[in-house]
């Protein structure tokens, strides 16, 4: 697909300085494999958002969509522009459209996404949420929980096998093909914490 709106790494040849400076942070919060002691909440603490999970791209949530076959209905005034079909499959959705309009690849940017975890919910029979690491490799990650809420959600895995089975199917969804490798869950800082990472 040649349209840049799916590519994401980082930006080769940039020196600017804020661009510097971004890369210079994200070196200093690189992904955990164990969350300390001391990034989890407690009373009168309250550190940075960091969520467990497998990060992934946005081309690989439209390719997953379209592997998958994934579907979503369509409004009555978007359904001209897909053909007057009441209901798109994504496996339908070619890149000829996708590069000639623009309100098309911002649709399917984001409803591939939303539509990829909640068919890792359903086949996992647990409730992923969609966050975005801090990292310009990555668009976003299917979060099995947060530092602050992960108490309340391990209790979906009642037991150690169910757990197992969900990072093995999540492990082999995010690596259906060669060129995208999730290979395993990790503790990222959160893009959206709201006081920023700390300055180098």
């Amino acid at each position: 697909m040649a349209t840049s709106l799916w590519e994401t790494g980082p930006r080769v040849g940039d020196t600017s300085p804020e661009y510097l400076k971004w890369r210079a942070l994200m070196d200093k919060l690189p992904p955990l494999d164990r969350i300390r002691r001391n990034l989890l909440p407690s009373p009168g603490e309250k550190p940075p958002v960091y969520h467990y999970g497998f990060p992934f791209t946005r081309k690989y949530a439209l390719n997953y969509a379209r592997r998958h076959h994934l579907t979503v209905p369509l409004a009555v005034k978007d359904r001209d522009k897909m053909g007057g079909r009441p209901v798109l499959d994504f496996a339908d959705l070619d890149d000829a459209l996708l590069e000639s309009d623009r309100a098309v690849r911002m649709f399917a940017a984001t409803m591939c996404i939303s539509l990829m975890i909640d068919d890792l919910s359903r086949k996992c029979d647990f409730p992923f949420d969609m966050a975005r690491p801090f990292s310009d490799a990555w668009d976003g990650m299917v979060s099995l929980w947060s530092n602050y809420d992960v108490e309340r959600k391990l209790h979906w895995c009642e037991e150690p096998s169910e757990f197992k089975k969900i990072i093995e199917i999540l492990t082999a969804a995010m690596n259906e093909t060669d060129d995208h490798k999730s290979l395993k869950a990790q503790w990222w800082f959160d893009w959206d914490n709201e006081s920023g990472p700390e300055q180098p």
